[in-house]
């Protein structure tokens, strides 16, 4: 088992991962539980930021947990609205409307291929883990002290 498999998360959930969000979709407490961990305050709008309030990851990602798969909030919130994921591609925040990791707006996520998506990356990948989550948590700090000051 390499390194990759052997993680208690990917970046791309397993088919198992897949259909057991699919299979929860439309299931209350489920939805209960993921929803509990959104803040949509202030989000009057799709163009809003709907907040992680969750776990984060090391590089600043919700987390969320489904049996026993730790998996990205994001892409549970993705998967519940729109259904799969077109297989192999990974969940983009769309610059300029979304830039924050820690956001799980269905609306911010578009489907795109590992090139693009590190083309995207804006230089993000050059923090440490450490940094990240630190970076995130702050804008998650700041980003809810303007929601709730507005």
């Amino acid at each position: 088992m390499t390194h990759f498999e052997d993680q208690r998360w990917t970046a791309v959930p397993s088919a198992e991962v897949m259909q057991a969000i699919l299979d929860h979709r439309h299931d209350e407490t489920f939805l209960a539980r993921f929803t509990a961990k959104i803040d949509t305050r202030n989000a009057a709008d799709a163009d809003e930021c709907d907040v992680w309030t969750g776990a984060l990851s090391s590089e600043g990602y919700g987390n969320f947990r489904v049996g026993k798969h730790i998996v990205r909030a994001h892409r549970v919130a993705y998967i519940v609205k729109f259904g799969e994921v077109p297989d192999g591609l990974f969940l983009d925040h769309v610059w300029p409307v979304c830039k924050y990791r820690f956001c799980v707006n269905e609306w911010h996520l578009e489907p795109v291929n590992n090139t693009e998506n590190t083309r995207r990356g804006r230089g993000i990948g050059s923090m440490n883990q450490r940094a990240m989550r630190s970076a995130a948590i702050i804008a998650r700090n700041e980003y809810e002290g303007m929601r709730l000051a507005a």
